[in-house]
């Protein structure tokens, strides 16, 4: 065997190792997320703790310290918690940031490329649509944004693939097959699978299907109806339901004078994964509610030193804090007394002693709903990332945290936009914009910081990366994106970008920075990446 097999061997086996553990990543984080729907009971617990473990032999036996290092630190945590109890709120939180930690290492971009480690090819997504050049199409257009397609010719043929390996989200056309055959083929593969595959369902024309039929979809799994020709949307949905990284648990502040009935909310709330914070002596509350940061607050009516009602009234003062929902939680039976408490700026009233169910459901719809105006609030309409105040409030929370790591802020520009408008009109320009948004969410860290900074123009917030790394990992998504058709047809765009790393000066010097390394993108030809440091004055 030549030296030039051996080494092909060589790096055959260490991909085939770097797989096993990435794919192990994955499997951990989904027996995460299964875990406070069970309200971590024994059988799933004894799973995720298994899942660690293989973890932890496929890292040793593949070198990956980082990997070894956060599955020895999670099976730590677990071997403390004891047999038949869930973890505690300060377990939570450690166990939360560890898996957070640990589904980074399983993205397809960033700090990952220069160690040489494959990302593993994950489920595909099955494509099934009755009009074959559009589903090539879309199935180009997938590949783009880091999606792994398999075109389906027939119903036949689909039906074999599925035997072989089900996806990770099926696209098919409700009429794939013949009349209404593609959610009557949805419908059979539903009944063979123990928990429901998420399926997007397409149409052609301009119609949408009769509502019954919708209905029809809705019922076996469907998570989405798609127009076939709005291929980026329907990535964009794509995006969402593949997402690795979990949610930011739920943090709920309990404010009750009884330690024991304090305790008990506490748990039930925990063994729903969500983590707590308890106080028992009402007049600290401002000093906790700063550093907690919390969801939801829990509070008692009726406490030594004040009730609930005044102590609402108070918290309501503080603009950070007048949407943050408040739910008493108290024996107080009287409707009256109820209301006028709610009036007092409290949100909902649940009455001692409430059963489990119905407190976890009334404080996640709560919280579910007051995260949505949140977003509502600091994202931009048109493409839903961060609006430009917002964004550079996380800028300087980021300068602010990373004084000893590297730190890049980004600008990009779409070039010839206005072309774009002038010759295609409005509509297609807002258009790129949303694809360009949804191809810097796809390409990059979920960590990672993404705005709007105005009109065509976009910004992005690197911790961890130089500048040379920034400077690829943004040339790499550059030039994907420049392969992208925005039409269906043969608009393609391109963008320019600045990069600058920080080096400790201001917010508006790093921002002016990278503007400059922008216009330098610009003056030399656009559709390239600049750096700040290769400028005349750095």
């Amino acid at each position: 065997m030549s030296e030039t097999e051996m080494l092909s061997a060589a790096e055959r086996l260490k991909q085939h190792f770097s797989s096993r553990v990435l794919n192990q990543v994955r499997q951990v984080i989904d027996l995460w997320r299964q875990l406070p729907g069970s309200q971590w009971s024994a059988e799933r617990m004894t799973d995720f703790r298994t899942g660690c473990e293989k973890l932890q032999k496929f890292a040793q036996r593949f070198e990956a310290a980082r990997h070894e290092q956060l599955a020895r630190a999670l099976l730590q945590i677990l071997h403390s918690i004891q047999p038949g109890r869930s973890p505690d709120s300060a377990q939570l939180e450690q166990l939360n940031k560890l898996i957070i930690d640990l589904s980074k290492t399983a993205l397809r971009h960033t700090d990952d490329k220069a160690t040489g480690v494959p990302i593993p090819e994950k489920k595909p997504v099955y494509v099934a649509l009755s009009h074959q050049d559009q589903a090539a199409l879309m199935a180009e257009q997938m590949q783009y944004f880091g999606l792994r397609p398999e075109l389906q010719i027939s119903a036949t043929e689909f039906q074999q693939a599925l035997q072989r390996r089900h996806p990770s989200v099926l696209v098919i056309d409700h009429d794939f097959g013949g009349p209404q055959q593609g959610v009557a083929l949805v419908q059979q593969l539903q009944q063979s699978r123990e928990n429901p595959l998420p399926v997007l369902f397409t149409y052609s024309g301009n119609e949408r299907p009769a509502l019954a039929e919708q209905l029809q979809m809705m019922r076996c799994g469907g998570v989405g109806i798609y127009n076939e020709t709005d291929v980026h949307s329907l990535i964009g949905q794509l995006e969402s339901l593949l997402d690795v990284i979990p949610e930011s648990p739920y943090k709920v502040l309990v404010i009750d004078d009884s330690r024991a009935q304090s305790q008990h909310t506490s748990n039930v709330l925990n063994k729903a994964g969500m983590l707590t914070e308890v106080i028992n002596d009402p007049l600290t509350v401002l000093d906790v509610l700063s550093g907690f940061t919390p969801d939801l607050i829990l509070m008692d009516m009726y406490m030594p030193g004040c009730n609930g009602m005044e102590l609402a009234k108070v918290i309501r003062q503080q603009r950070q804090y007048l949407n943050l929902p408040i739910i008493y939680l108290s024996g107080e039976e009287d409707r009256e007394r109820q209301l006028a408490a709610m009036a007092e700026g409290g949100d909902d009233f649940l009455t001692k002693p409430v059963e489990s169910n119905h407190l976890l459901t009334t404080v996640r719809n709560r919280i579910v709903r007051a995260r949505q105006l949140h977003q509502l609030i600091a994202r931009d309409s048109l493409t839903g990332l961060l609006n430009h105040t917002h964004l550079l409030g996380a800028l300087q929370e980021a300068m602010r945290r990373n004084t000893d790591r590297p730190l890049t802020f980004v600008m990009v520009d779409i070039d010839h936009f206005k072309q774009v408008n002038d010759t295609h009109g409005h509509p297609v320009g807002d258009l790129v914009i949303r694809n360009l948004s949804l191809f810097l969410r796809q390409r990059l860290r979920k960590s990672d910081p993404i705005g709007r900074y105005g009109g065509e123009e976009f910004a992005v917030i690197l911790p961890d990366a130089d500048e040379a790394q920034a400077i690829s990992i943004m040339d790499d998504i550059r030039a994907g994106f420049a392969n992208l058709l925005h039409d269906g047809k043969s608009l393609r765009v391109s963008f320019s970008c600045g990069v600058a790393q920080w080096q400790g000066e201001s917010l508006s010097e790093l921002v002016s920075s990278a503007d400059q390394a922008l216009y330098q993108a610009k003056h030399q030809g656009r559709n390239q990446v600049v750096g700040a440091s290769s400028l005349p004055s750095h």
